[in-house]
């Protein structure tokens, strides 16, 4: 609605839009002519050649970077369970890659109490509201997610503890799921100073705690 896209293009256009990011990134010219985008030849400049990752959180999606061979990106919002089934479904459609990312929150404290009471009083007071303010397309309905539940189920499943419990969750989740790439929300304590100590204490003492296994 808002880029003048439509519902159409939300719903099935993304594959087609993916599909010329990954000509625009291979190095040379691209040019559209489907369904949705259609325009001359043109180079991107500068050039950069990357490989996307594609945030999966549907089979839809799933069929999307199967096709092409492009790793996953999956969402903070699922358990080790759910991960799993979907790098399965994923390689039952003939995807390639192995290199796929999982996304969770993580904060590091003397104890894992202390981490989990710290996430619980922080992470509501900006996360309520980003997901309030979320308008679905068309007015279709949608679910609305508990903040208080959804917290205390990062603080469960991502590494939110001591150095050992957050290197013990990450170790799990690489062995139930086969993925060994984590993308971290570091910034859930919503302080700069914080942020950085988070950063700090997450290299210095969960780091090395990972390297030895």
């Amino acid at each position: 609605e808002v880029f003048g896209t439509g519902a159409e293009r939300f719903e099935r256009g993304f594959g087609e839009s993916l599909d010329l990011l990954l000509d625009g990134l291979s190095g040379g010219p691209v040019a559209g002519d489907g369904e949705f985008f259609r325009f001359r030849q043109v180079r991107v400049v500068p050039g950069a050649s990357m490989r996307p990752v594609v945030a999966c959180t549907s089979e839809a999606t799933v069929g999307v970077a199967a096709e092409r061979g492009l790793p996953m990106l999956l969402g903070m919002h699922i358990g080790d369970a759910e991960k799993a089934a979907l790098v399965e479904d994923y390689a039952a459609r003939g995807g390639s890659a192995t290199d796929h990312v999982a996304a969770g929150v993580a904060c590091v404290a003397d104890s894992t109490a202390e981490a989990v009471r710290e996430i619980k009083e922080s992470l509501p007071r900006w996360l309520g509201p980003g997901l309030a303010g979320y308008v679905p397309v068309d007015d279709r309905p949608r679910p609305m997610r508990n903040i208080p539940a959804y917290v205390d189920l990062l603080a469960r499943i991502h590494p939110v503890g001591s150095a050992e419990h957050c290197a013990a969750t990450i170790l799990r989740t690489a062995e139930n799921t086969g993925i060994e790439r984590f993308i971290l929300l570091v910034e859930g304590l919503g302080e700069h100073r914080r942020t950085l100590e988070n950063v700090r204490r997450f290299g210095a003492e969960v780091l090395p705690l990972l390297r030895t296994r």
